[in-house]
């Protein structure tokens, strides 16, 4: 019997945690559709670090385009590339557009495909 007790409270307890990782993420990609970058990038940040590719594929747009946070391009890459290396859809069109050396001409994710990425295209 306490065998079962000790499992529903893990189970209970397990439910709680992902709960709040989920919140963070719902309201940073929230936050990132209604332009609130900086509150956006709070959210996300902690979800990014987590391995989020969702998450990471953002931080690396705000980070690129200063939307929230100082404009850093070698931390748009660290975090473009890592959601990259988790098959996040956008962000491999995004490296593929960095690789072709255009950087500073053009908007890295004027041309990508965002239909995967859950913010509006028209954001861009």
């Amino acid at each position: 019997m306490k065998y079962k007790y000790k499992l529903v409270i893990l189970l209970m307890a397990t439910a709680l945690i992902g709960g709040c990782r989920n919140v963070n993420l719902t309201e940073g990609i929230e936050s990132f559709r209604a332009q609130d970058y900086r509150r956006a990038f709070i959210r996300l940040k902690p979800e990014a670090e987590k391995g989020q590719p969702d998450a990471q594929y953002a931080i690396g747009y705000m980070y690129y385009y200063g939307q929230g946070v100082i404009e850093d391009r070698r931390k748009a890459w660290f975090w473009i590339n890592k959601a990259a290396s988790l098959r996040q859809k956008d962000a491999l069109a995004a490296v593929q557009i960095l690789n072709q050396g255009t950087m500073e001409k053009r908007k890295i994710f004027e041309s990508a495909d965002l239909q995967h990425f859950p913010v509006h295209k028209d954001m861009y």
